[in-house]
C-alpha cells in the first residue's frame, strides 16, 4: 500500500482520498465526497475553474442553447 503524505502532497493525498471514498460507494462515503466538493468549489477562485473546466462549461452551454432552440421552435409550431 502506498502511502502518500498529505503534508508533502496534499494535491494527490486529497485525490486519492476523494477516489477512495467514491469507490467505498457507500452513503457515509458518497456524502463525504460531496461534502469536499462543496468545499473546493465554494473555496477555488472561478477564474481556475474557468480555466481547468472549460471544455465542461462549453459543453453545458452548448446544451443549453441547443434546449432554448428547441423550446423557442415548439413555441413556434403552435
Amino acid at each position: 500500500m502506498k502511502y502518500l503524505d498529505p503534508e508533502r502532497e496534499p494535491n494527490r493525498w486529497l485525490e486519492a482520498v476523494m477516489l477512495d471514498l467514491l469507490q467505498q460507494n457507500t452513503e457515509e462515503s458518497l456524502e463525504s465526497v460531496k461534502d469536499g466538493i462543496r468545499v473546493l468549489t465554494n473555496w477555488i477562485e472561478p477564474g481556475l475553474i474557468d480555466s481547468a473546466f472549460h471544455p465542461w462549461i462549453e459543453q453545458y452551454a452548448g446544451l443549453l442553447t441547443e434546449q432554448e432552440n428547441n423550446q423557442n421552435n415548439a413555441v413556434q409550431q403552435y
